[in-house]
């Protein structure tokens, strides 16, 4: 398949939404090559989605972190916009909780997490909220390190900004779904319902929501029912040590104002808190 620059060499599809297909591809570098993914967006009204694809494009482009997909660069083709990343080859944080749904190694688990809040610290520090933080946007690399993609509705925080509630719904924290005013603590809010799924193996809400009755007004009414005054873990508690239960009740709590921020995560047990010095001054 002809991707429009004669560098790229498709060797397969790696996935299809609503925005179009992610291929596998070879890139030549001059006498070195690399597999690399390319994002093919499929632009059907400019108008509108070109300046959210130039956006997510600005975004990642300015990002660099271990934690976060690497942008490598874009071009546009026959009506496509075409963003040009590494390849993170082992799969997703949704494959690993449907491999061993509710029984995650603990050492993995610790792991994980750690890279999580890592990779959102520096999100945050570059002053973006990442808006859909979910299991599938979270990919592993081939030392099984986690690492953040998707940026498509992404934004620069801004304070007093409201936002549209876009996002997928499970995920999305109550002040979003609401239309109100977002800050880094909505990316905390989903960040503790991933734990919680990494945990137990399903997202807490689930349960009480059908297969077809996911708008925002209903997963909303199910998150206030499930989460005042505190999201119940007793599941989590069942499995694993009380310290994971603890952090996602701060994190999944209903009131943006009383939730956890993320430097204080770090403070919340030492084996998080060391885990996560040891990332910071490994100069590997």
């Amino acid at each position: 398949m002809n991707l429009g620059d004669e560098n790229l060499k498709c060797i397969r599809v790696l996935g299809q939404g609503s925005f179009g297909r992610a291929f596998l591809c070879i890139l030549r570098e001059g006498r070195h090559e690399r597999k690399v993914c390319v994002k093919r967006i499929i632009v059907r009204n400019p108008k509108v989605e070109m300046a959210l694809i130039k956006e997510e494009i600005y975004i990642i482009s300015q990002l660099r972190h271990p934690h976060i997909v690497q942008f490598i660069r874009s071009f546009m083709h026959a009506g496509t916009v075409n963003i040009v990343m590494e390849y993170v080859p082992n799969g997703t944080i949704r494959d690993v909780i449907q491999s061993a749904p509710g029984n995650v190694d603990k050492k993995r688990l610790l792991k994980y997490f750690c890279d999580m809040i890592i990779g959102l610290e520096y999100l945050h520090i570059r002053h973006v909220i990442h808006r859909d933080i979910k299991p599938e946007n979270m990919l592993l690399d081939e030392n099984d390190r986690v690492k953040f993609a998707d940026f498509g509705i992404s934004a620069v925080h801004v304070p007093s900004k409201k936002h549209q509630p876009l996002g997928t719904p499970l995920y999305m924290a109550p002040e979003i779904m609401c239309g109100g005013k977002i800050d880094f603590k909505s990316d905390i809010w989903s960040l503790g319902l991933v734990l919680y799924e990494l945990c137990v193996g399903r997202n807490p809400f689930v349960t009480l929501l059908s297969d077809g009755a996911k708008s925002f007004e209903h997963v909303h009414k199910v998150v206030r029912l499930l989460t005042k005054p505190n999201l119940n873990c007793q599941l989590m508690l069942q499995r694993y040590d009380p310290v994971w239960a603890r952090i996602c009740q701060l994190m999944v709590v209903y009131e943006q104002e009383r939730r956890i921020c993320l430097p204080d995560l770090l403070c919340q047990d030492p084996c998080i808190t060391l885990a996560v010095y040891e990332q910071y001054f490994n100069y590997k």
